[in-house]
């Protein structure tokens, strides 16, 4: 089996920019001192997608060559893998930015492909006088780090709500006024060529809903994962999931393995096996776009909280959707919180509907939630949560079969 490089790491940059939303609006002063720029202020929804375009055209005027492109590429799509986890800890600005660099390139440095990319993150917030977080100055920062740099604080500066007419001459000037401060001044002056263009302003607005933007900049990559890969990848991004929240620090794990011993005593195939332990470590990405408050809540949530809370699964089967090689594990994943009788979410599927692996993983997702500690409550012991589970199946919300095939496995 192959899966796309580019298609995940596409997909996964949306879940990054929702992380970066989410975690945002917890935390309301994100002011990085040497710009100004208050973080807070931003819409991050495709932020990872416009400063992509914004690094690949000063790339492509800057002539570099092909192998640089795609580092830079990559690099860029996942250049705030760190900030999801380190934002949540961070107590001052100066924290903020050098934890999720140093964050950022630890996670990337764990899987060999990505591990040309982990210096190029470390170094994406320096800036070209040495006043970044980590003091290196000039050309000792990588080039793929100084594009980056700029590409971001662009895409920070532009507002889509905005006229782009409004903004186009205020942020050229704010890029050139910073020349040999945060920026080299050939990038700057790079970029203020590329800015007096129209095309760049029309493609930066319309590169939301226009992938052919991005793709036609983009560098060919026919680099393609197989399974294990593709779950190492999952299992990097279960652990940005799960540490939304202390009380969910191994849930996606969990469910993972869980749905994989239930697999491998029903006779599934080592493939099938390995789809389903990936599913359970996806199956909560769209997570990632619900605020940590509402996640940690001490107490009953309302009916507004609990109505974003539902909108996770939406948002897992809109990032893997984006994946064209895994429509199956897409589908187990996003399906976890139907029921038999359609009253689940978020497309109220009857169980004729519902797979047998659907219907496994939202057992699991179940049993897991019960047994484990929440805010409100001590995780339940096993008994209680059979009975719990058991009752659940004579209502027909969940499937019977299901069930007893999860306390088979366990014993």
């Amino acid at each position: 089996m192959k899966i796309s490089l580019d298609k995940t790491l596409r997909s996964m940059s949306i879940a990054l920019d929702l992380a970066e939303i989410s975690s945002i609006d917890n935390n309301k002063n994100i002011v990085e001192n040497i710009s100004n720029i208050n973080y807070s202020n931003h819409n991050f929804m495709n932020h990872s997608k416009r400063a992509t375009y914004i690094s690949l055209v000063l790339a492509n005027v800057l002539n570099l060559n092909n192998d640089i492109k795609k580092y830079l590429y990559l690099s860029t799509l996942l250049h705030d893998i760190g900030a999801t986890t380190s934002l949540k800890y961070s107590h001052t600005q100066e924290e903020f930015i050098k934890e999720h660099c140093l964050k950022g390139a630890e996670i990337l440095d764990t899987f060999p492909i990505f591990k040309n990319l982990s210096h190029i993150i470390l170094h994406h917030h320096e800036n070209f006088d040495g006043s970044g977080p980590l003091h290196l100055i000039g050309d000792e920062i990588p080039i793929e780090s100084q594009i980056i740099r700029l590409a971001d604080l662009v895409e920070l500066l532009y507002n889509p709500q905005i006229s782009l007419f409004k903004q186009k001459e205020d942020i050229i000037h704010w890029i050139k006024s910073r020349s040999s401060n945060i920026f080299s001044p050939i990038l700057c002056t790079k970029f203020i060529e590329i800015a007096s263009k129209d095309i760049f302003w029309f493609d930066l607005e319309n590169i939301s809903f226009v992938d052919s933007i991005l793709d036609n900049i983009a560098p060919k990559l026919d680099i393609y994962l197989d399974l294990k890969e593709f779950e190492i990848i999952a299992y990097i991004f279960s652990n940005i999931i799960d540490a939304k929240s202390s009380f969910t620090a191994t849930h996606s794990r969990e469910i993972a393995e869980l749905a994989f011993k239930i697999s491998k005593y029903l006779g599934y195939s080592d493939e099938k096996c390995s789809k389903m332990k990936i599913a359970g470590l996806l199956h909560d990405i769209g997570k990632l776009a619900i605020p940590s408050s509402i996640l940690d809540k001490n107490g009953k949530l309302t009916e507004e909280e609990f109505s974003i809370i539902k909108s996770h699964v939406y948002y897992t089967s809109i990032i893997l959707d984006r994946i064209e090689d895994i429509p199956d594990i897409k589908e187990w994943a996003s399906n976890h919180h139907e029921k038999l009788n359609g009253k689940g979410y978020p497309r109220g599927l009857l169980g004729k509907n519902l797979s047998e692996e659907c219907r496994i993983l939202a057992v699991c997702d179940i049993y897991q939630a019960l047994t484990e500690d929440r805010p409100y409550r001590l995780g339940l012991n096993q008994k209680i949560a059979y009975d719990i589970l058991d009752n659940m199946a004579s209502d027909n919300l969940i499937c019977k079969h299901a069930v007893n095939n999860l306390k088979k496995a366990l014993i």
